[in-house]
């Protein structure tokens, strides 16, 4: 009978103990050979632990990505990538139908206003074409336009 290596109990442990997690917004226009340099997160040497996570997200969301730290030293930190969001390999999901926003006139303090599923959503708009174009952006917006 084969005798087998079972792990020692003092290298298992609550993940969320031992493995740090890290979250970094980066700005627009960041690229994953930007946040993969090893001095891109030397403003946070003091935090980082060798080991833990950290989940980029750029502020157009087209960074998405999550790196391992592997070591940390005085000057720098060497990571390694384990997951890139891909938008053409994503799941393909059905484009919702998103309900139309009703635009009307809420009298001398709302003014011309957009409701949305039964909210106000904005108002104080002079004309009622202004409240349709904030509509509109609302709408793209919702849409992932």
């Amino acid at each position: 009978m084969t005798s087998i290596q079972k792990l020692a109990g003092h290298r298992f442990s609550q993940a969320d103990y031992s493995i740090g997690r890290f979250a970094a917004t980066v700005p627009a226009e960041t690229t994953l050979e930007d946040v993969t340099h090893p001095e891109y997160f030397a403003n946070h040497l003091n935090s980082l632990r060798v080991g833990a996570t950290i989940n980029v997200l750029s502020d157009d969301h087209k960074l998405d990505c999550e790196l391992r730290i592997l070591s940390v030293t005085k000057t720098s930190a060497r990571v390694r990538v384990l997951r890139v969001y891909d938008e053409k390999a994503a799941p393909k999901v059905k484009e919702a139908d998103i309900s139309a926003p009703l635009i009307n006139h809420g009298g001398p303090v709302h003014k011309w206003r957009f409701i949305h599923n039964g909210e106000v959503v904005q108002h104080g708009f002079e004309t009622k074409d202004a409240a349709e174009r904030a509509a509109s952006k609302y709408i793209d917006l919702l849409k992932g336009e």
